[in-house]
């Protein structure tokens, strides 16, 4: 049974959020040193308010885990996770613990560094706040885990709706918002934290414009999932979209006013934090960069049937290749002509 789970939901997670938890991994052990994070977790320790936020981001992660989980238990093809029920609860339960274990492990390790930091500093009470909230995240998943098979129709709450025509270029922005706000929020607050991080950091010591670059390619790693999604809804939703008596420009161009939908906000963190330093037309241009690239990997996506696993594959290996090009000095009128020009190639060869 934990083979059956870890092949269905856990690795599938991990694969489909590798983007996120890449980027997770490189602004706390790329961008921070050891003795930074010493520095955080002391405090942290000796802060009920700090040590409260670091609940709040384990609580944010729990709750995606668990919308995953609960989201997989309803698809046609793990149906069969439903005779799971049948199995005495004990032994069900220990399984779902297990699963939810195995979730929670990046939050585990974390964990882990803190408890020895506790336990050095004899923090006691900070050391049994994270315990207790582990088991609760570890209890609070197995539960709701366990709860699909068991209640295998959702129950909705049906309110009055106001009906809205709502133009195309609205179609997946709202669908993503209302079926899956939790990776809405996540894209976007790493996105934005990651553009001010580098615009904060750039007048602090004597970087050039390059650190601005790998802060936008980053913050375009974190929607590297984007335009599969948007994909997969259109091969899911709107099946007619194909056959539309559309020329290839005016699709493109349905996808250019979705693209800066999704990525306006931002042009209003960059116009509110660039650097005195960096002139306004730079960072304009920095944000124009960042919507060609969007509009690029939808149409990769668009145009190749590549699985998960092998486009975070390519996703990593495109932010090696372009973080050498960077500090090799490609830039930003580089990567702006590279992103339209390819976003405008490969939706002409989509509609061949």
């Amino acid at each position: 049974m934990f083979t059956v789970l870890y092949r269905t939901l856990v690795l599938p997670f991990y694969v489909r959020n590798a983007g996120t938890l890449m980027i997770v991994v490189l602004l706390a052990f790329g961008f921070m040193r050891p003795m930074d994070h010493e520095a955080l977790i002391t405090a942290a320790l000796g802060s009920p308010f700090l040590l409260s936020l670091v609940f709040v981001g384990w609580g944010l992660y729990a709750w995606r885990t668990i919308s995953f989980v609960r989201n997989q238990l309803l698809i046609p093809e793990h149906l069969f996770l439903r005779t799971f029920r049948l199995v005495p609860p004990v032994n069900r339960y220990l399984v779902w613990l297990g699963l939810a274990t195995q979730l929670l492990l990046p939050v585990i390790g974390y964990a882990a560094w803190m408890l020895a930091r506790a336990v050095h500093y004899q923090t006691w009470g900070s050391l049994s706040a994270i315990v207790f909230i582990l088991i609760a995240l570890i209890g609070c998943g197995a539960a709701a885990a366990d709860f699909r098979p068991r209640n295998p129709v959702p129950f909705s709450l049906t309110l009055p709706s106001l009906s809205v025509q709502l133009p195309y270029v609205l179609f997946y922005p709202t669908y993503w918002l209302r079926q899956e706000p939790l990776s809405l929020v996540l894209t976007k607050t790493i996105s934005m934290l990651l553009l001010v991080g580098v615009c904060r950091l750039y007048p602090t010591d004597d970087y050039d414009q390059r650190l601005l670059l790998i802060g936008l390619m980053l913050a375009i790693i974190a929607h590297s999932q984007v335009g599969r999604q948007q994909h997969a809804f259109e091969q899911r939703y709107l099946l007619l979209l194909p056959n539309l008596p559309l020329f290839w420009f005016q699709r493109l161009g349905r996808y250019v006013l979705t693209y800066g939908l999704i990525w306006l906000p931002e042009l209003l963190i960059i116009l509110r934090n660039c650097p005195d330093k960096v002139s306004l037309i730079y960072g304009i241009g920095l944000w124009l960069t960042g919507w060609g690239w969007l509009l690029l990997l939808h149409s990769l996506a668009a145009t190749r049937n590549i699985t998960p696993e092998r486009w975070q594959t390519s996703v990593f290996w495109a932010f090696i290749i372009g973080l050498i090009s960077i500090m090799f000095g490609l830039p930003v009128g580089g990567w702006l002509v590279i992103g339209w020009l390819g976003a405008t190639g490969f939706s002409r060869i989509a509609v061949r």
